[in-house]
């Protein structure tokens, strides 16, 4: 027994309902997880970056660009990271990756780089509000170290250092240096590196000595040498390891030794007395006869480039090869002059006296041996040289830049040229011996080479004969390529040669010449006989000689005249049979003219003629293609034929009908062509006609006829044609109608029609039983005749006649009670009758309608007939009730109906006009529509109706309690419309939200303008909303344009100070707090009986004073501003603080001052102070950031060594002395009244 399995759980973790492509599952942690340790990621790192900011001090350049730099640095890889976990909805696409980079790099350029937007102003500002709602007791007195912009207050810094003793390097990486040629100006003169160690050149001796004479020559220069000093200048500086690198610009070739080294205070620096420097002449390497282009041909062997080179051996020459436009990989020689050594070379012994043979500038012809096989062009190219001690240089890159000419040497290696004769030995050439000089071509196949040609040949006229040299042939580019031969022989090629080189003979190079022989004609004839009547015909074996194929041309002539001339017949073989059998009796003669065959054309032959008696055989045909007749029962048909042989004839043919069959004889048949009348066919069905047997009554000869027979399909009856048009057929004018007919019979019929009481008759064809014929006149039609392709038919009485009108064409009805006007109020009229709006006038050339209002709902309703659709096109003229330019529109409307409803315009106020022009239907296409010869032409009136615009009001803001109900007043412009007037005004109160509407009637306004008076129900504070919702004017028009305005009922503020301050300094902020409805306020206030004013707006309700300079500051007035010259305002207590100037520090009078001391020396550190004594301050001595050019050293964040503080000084003045390297930096001031500081 089975047991059921217990179901499993359907419940699962949720999944996504999109697909994610995150770094990590979703499975594993999901989004909203890993969203959460992103965020939490990023504000811990900008968490380290506010508290290294923090820690840095402000003065410190390097320590903030290091920061910026690093906290950079971090911000983009933590971005990166971001974008490579792909979380979801925190994925960033390339341009959002971007715009977040260049936001951090903006923050980070703020924070740490950016000192005239002063991040430390910006904290310190928000630090500051954050100390004075805490209530801080020495705010007012500058206490508050860390919340004041101190760069301005702690000027200036003294640095002292240390010098350390110095040391000169020369070519500290024993390089080998090279003089360019002088023409070469793009190449620089070499510079050699002097490397010094703890101060700077100010004097310096060094010497020359001359690789050429050996002579020795002393220099000497004096600084401060620069970077733009033109022979010992400095490059850069290494400021951690005091290294300074200068070059001297070597100009001659020698060996170069320093001699004597000072700095600035004439202190010797030391150096390496032993150590030279060569710099010797640059390399150079050229091609010897470069412009010339060498020719070669192919298979003669290699090509030697000459290659003069010149400088310091050995050296190492590359140049490529181009081959057939594709460039090769460099190659690579070395070379050195035979028994060449020098130091720089292994095995170098030094001689007895020293000197520099070696070193000077040798000169070596070089010579590269190419093996060059395949033909091509070939150019061969330095590319670069290199010298015995390093010194290279590119040639090509001089090239490349236009300081020297390419030097190319170019070989164009020819292929040899290749000849043979186009001869076959089994099939010699044969001349043609016809005219004065007879020859013939023997043709040649000459491959590759380049023209014009040199051809030598030789010529044996038999094997018994000595060959013979001849004259070369010389052919060019556009020449044939054949020899002409005149004399039969052996033609031999001998040599070829064409514009470069000498060439190979291929096979075959020989060829045999004959004469070729005239053909000839040899003729052999058999006459053919018949046993009833003798000879019928002749039988000719022709045989030729010559070279085929062959044509044989001959005149036939019968009875002495001629019947044919020039009959020719081919034969590719030498031998040809031709049968001759003539139809008709008589004497023929058989004469032979020419003969040709592939060398000759139409050679006279002289051949006796062939004469011969013919009696052709009796036959008979039918005359022409007869492929059948066609007929209706009981009517005859004939049919000629044609007889052959000798006449008189009898014939015999039969009429069969399936196994029926009739035989008929016609005797005594005189002329070669007759007529047989067949028997009338009874029945209908297939027939056919066959002849039988011919008797050639003049020999008693007879002969059985095999001659397709004739087929006569025979129908049941003649057809018939009737008229299908039982009532009369309508068309348009000017158009045309068809006329159906319907057909009895085969097809095709062939119709005759015409119109009653004309003689002239129309035919028409057609193939199918139901025709159709077009006529474009009305009238009645009649049918005449009609026929098939068997017989003539009959037109059917009763259908013989079809009549043709006109259609009628479309109309307007003009009459007055047709036409109605709708839309117009129907108040109190009677079902049936027209209303006083609607009703319709008629005056001398037009209809006028009823005058409307503007955007008025109206439609003209016109009874038209025809046959719909209808189509009416008419134009429409505007003229503006104001005046204007005319408007006029074309437009077109359609109906189903016979009733259309024409929608009229009411949307502008003016005079309509609706002229209709064409009318359309079905039938007719743009019908003139005239009523008694005039233009149809309906006018009517859209009345403006009026506009009422609130202008202004006397005020756009009120005092509480200000408006009366007597003599504010509003101005409302009325345009339009006729009065009196009738207004709608509607007041929005604040807060309130169902508006109160008043109503004004029988309003006349003077010169447009009503003067409306403000009630007094404007008691509540705030903004109201005065508009105009519908004016209305005695013809009922009215507009529903809103027009509104708006204006404040205000309240008095007050101000009052958010802490009582009697004292503060420069830098503080003084705030205020106003009370009232709604700003904008107006805050008056003093700083040393000076008037000022801020305005504060939007939301803002606290008015804050940042305290800019020293001062007695005091608030006058504050109000609720309503214009430009009035406020609402109440009279205010008066509210007094003195501000107090910061104190400054000044090290060095503000300047960055650095000086250098040597072991034992002291130097003097003045401060000098601004503000009210007594004065304390501090100062810190940090680790010197700068090299020995007194640069600041950017990345490192200098150490602070030791803090001091000095309090209770009484003047402006401090003077203290140091022996330590390091930086005074002032960090903090304070005197009588304020402070100021920074962090360490």
């Amino acid at each position: 027994m089975s047991t059921q399995a217990p179901p499993r759980s359907t419940a699962q973790r949720p999944r996504n309902a999109f697909p994610s492509n995150a770094r990590i599952p979703l499975d594993y942690c999901d989004g909203p997880t890993q969203r959460l340790y992103a965020v939490s990621a990023f504000v811990i790192l900008q968490a380290f970056k506010v508290s290294y900011w923090l820690g840095i001090s402000r003065s410190d350049y390097a320590a903030e660009f290091f920061g910026f730099i690093l906290w950079l640095l971090l911000d983009i890889a933590f971005l990166m990271a971001l974008n490579y976990l792909r979380i979801p909805w925190m994925e960033l696409p390339v341009i959002r990756l971007v715009v977040a980079v260049f936001t951090l790099t903006i923050i980070n350029y703020v924070l740490f780089t950016a000192r005239e937007i002063s991040p430390t102003a910006i904290a310190r500002s928000s630090a500051s509000k954050v100390w004075g709602y805490i209530g801080s007791p020495f705010f007012s007195r500058g206490e508050d170290l860390g919340f004041r912009d101190q760069d301005e207050h702690l000027l200036g810094r003294h640095t002292v250092l240390i010098k350390p003793y110095s040391l000169a390097i020369l070519n500290p990486d024993d390089q080998c240096f090279c003089v360019p040629d002088p023409s070469i100006s793009i190449i620089d003169m070499p510079e050699i590196p002097i490397v010094f160690n703890g101060s700077d050149p100010h004097y310096m001796e060094y010497t020359i000595t001359s690789f050429e004479t050996g002579k020795t020559s002393v220099h000497k220069l004096r600084g401060p040498f620069k970077e733009s000093s033109p022979v010992l200048h400095k490059t850069r500086t290494n400021q951690e390891g005091g290294m300074s690198l200068y070059t001297l610009k070597a100009s001659v070739a020698g060996s170069y030794k320093l001699q004597k080294v000072q700095d600035k205070d004439s202190v010797d620096i030391r150096f390496y007395h032993d150590k030279e420097v060569y710099v010797v002449g640059c390399p150079d390497a050229r091609i010897d006869h470069y412009k010339e282009t060498l020719e070669r041909c192919s298979g003669k062997g290699d090509v030697d480039v000459p290659i003069i080179v010149r400088g310091l051996p050995p050296w190492t020459v590359t140049y490529k090869r181009h081959a057939n436009t594709k460039e090769t990989q460099e190659l690579v020689i070395e070379s050195e002059p035979p028994g060449y050594s020098s130091p720089l070379l292994k095995g170098w012994s030094q001689p007895a006296i020293p000197n520099y043979y070696w070193a000077k500038q040798h000169e070596m012809n070089l010579s590269v041996s190419l093996g060059l096989a395949m033909p091509g062009e070939y150019g061969f190219q330095v590319t670069r040289v290199k010298d015995g001690c390093g010194n290279v240089i590119d040639i090509q890159g001089l090239v490349a830049r236009n300081v020297r000419g390419p030097e190319i040497r170019h070989v164009n290696v020819r292929e040899r040229p290749l000849i043979s004769m186009d001869c076959d030995p089994r099939r010699p050439i044969k001349i043609v011996d016809m005219g004065e000089s007879p020859s013939a071509p023997i043709y040649l196949m000459i491959n590759h080479g380049t023209a014009p040609y040199q051809v030598g040949y030789i010529y044996q006229k038999s094997d018994l004969d000595e060959p013979q040299a001849m004259k070369d042939v010389q052919i060019k580019k556009d020449d044939s390529m054949s020899i002409i031969a005149k004399q039969p022989g052996l033609y031999t090629l001998s040599s070829i040669k064409d514009a470069y080189c000498e060439g190979e003979i291929e096979l075959p190079r020989d060829c045999t010449v004959t004469v070729a022989t005239l053909p000839t004609l040899d003729v052999v004839s058999h006459p053919i006989n018949d046993s009833c009547v003798g000879a019928i015909g002749v039988t000719v074996d022709a045989t030729f000689t010559g070279e085929g194929p062959w044509r044989v041309c001959l005149e036939v002539w019968r009875d002495e005249k001629i019947r044919a001339k020039n009959i020719c017949y081919d034969s590719p073989k030498p031998r040809l049979n031709i049968e001759w059998k003539p139809e008709l009796s008589g004497s023929f003669k058989y004469d032979f003219k020419t003969v040709s065959d592939k060398n000759y054309k139409e050679i006279p032959v002289k051949l006796p003629p062939i004469y011969q008696n013919i009696h052709p055989q009796p036959s008979a045909a039918f005359v022409g293609e007869r492929t059948g007749l066609k007929t209706c029962r009981g009517l005859s048909e004939q049919l000629d034929v044609e007889l052959f042989g000798t006449g008189p004839w009898d014939l015999e043919y039969r009429v069969i009908r399936g196994v029926d069959s009739r035989l008929f004889t016609e005797h005594n048949i005189t002329s070669r062509i007759t007529t047989l009348t067949l028997p009338p066919f009874q029945r209908e069905g297939v027939y056919s006609v066959d002849l039988g047997k011919v008797t050639d009554l003049a020999n008693g000869c007879q002969k059985n006829l095999k001659v397709p027979d004739v087929p006569v399909e025979v129908s049941n009856g003649p057809p018939t044609a009737a008229f299908q048009c039982d009532t009369p057929i309508e068309f348009p004018e000017g158009e045309s109608v068809d006329l159906p007919i319907h057909l009895t019979g085969g097809t095709p019929w062939y119709l005759t029609y015409g119109m009653e009481g004309q003689g002239t008759l129309s035919a028409a064809v057609s193939e199918s039983r139901n025709a159709l014929v077009t006529v474009s006149k009305p009238g009645i039609y009649q049918l005449h005749s009609v026929s098939d392709a068997f017989c003539e038919g009959d037109v059917v009485e009763q259908a013989r006649t079809c009549e043709v009108i006109y259609s009628e064409r479309p109309r307007m009805n003009l009459m007055i009670d047709s036409i109605r006007f709708r839309g117009g109020p129907r108040e109190n009229v009677p079902e049936g009758e027209i209303a006083p709006s609607e009703r319709i006038s008629r005056e001398a050339d037009h209809f006028v309608l009823p005058a409307v209002c503007k955007d008025a709902d109206r439609t003209l309703e016109l009874r038209l007939t025809g046959k719909a659709p209808f189509e009416l096109r008419y134009r429409r003229v505007y003229r503006p009730a104001r005046g204007g330019k005319e408007e006029v529109r074309f437009l077109v409307e359609t109906s189903q109906h016979s009733t259309m409803r024409l929608p009229i315009m009411t949307d502008q106020s003016g005079t309509v006009n609706y002229q209709f022009d064409f009318l359309s239907d079905a039938t007719y296409r743009d019908v003139e529509i005239l009523h008694e010869k005039q233009a149809v032409v309906f006018k009517h009136i859209v009345r403006a109706p009026p506009v009422a615009t609130l202008l202004n009001t006397a005020k756009q803001f009120y005092c509480k309690n200000e408006i009366t109900g007597v003599k504010e007043k509003i101005a409302i412009r009325i345009e339009d419309g006729v009065g009196p007037y009738a207004l709608a005004i509607e007041i929005m109160r604040p807060n309130q939200a169902v508006a109160e509407k008043l109503f004004e009637h029988d309003i006349v306004p003077r010169n447009g303008i009503y003067e409306w008076t403000l009630p007094a129900k404007f008691t509540d504070m705030g903004l109201y909303k005065v508009s105009i919702i519908r004016a209305t004017d005695i013809n009922s028009c009215s507009s529903g344009a809103i027009s509104t305005v708006e204006f404040d009922i205000l309240d008095t503020p007050s101000i009052t100070p958010l802490r009582s301050i009697t004292d503060a300094c420069v830098g503080d902020k003084i705030e205020f707090s106003v009370q009232g409805e709604a700003p904008p306020f107006k805050v008056y206030y003093n700083l040393d009986k000076a008037e000022y004013t801020a305005t504060l707006e939007n939301k803002r309700r606290t008015f804050t004073y940042e305290t800019h300079k020293p001062g007695l500051f005091t608030i006058s007035k504050v109000c609720q501003t309503l214009t430009k010259k009035e406020c609402c305002t109440q009279p205010i207590e008066e509210m007094s603080t003195m501000i107090w100037a910061i104190p400054t520090v000044k090290v060095a009078d503000g300047t960055n001052f650095i000086m250098d001391l040597r072991e034992g020396e002291r130097a003097e550190v003045v401060a000098t102070f601004v503000g009210e004594a007594p004065f304390s301050w501090s100062y810190v001595r940090t680790e010197a950031v700068y090299d020995k050019e007194h640069h600041a050293k950017h990345g490192k964040r200098p150490k602070v060594l030791e803090k001091r503080t000095v309090e209770g000084i009484q003047g402006h003045k401090y003077t203290f002395i140091t022996a330590t390297e390091g930086t005074i930096v002032p960090v903090w001031i304070k005197d009588k009244h304020c402070q100021v500081g920074k962090e360490v």
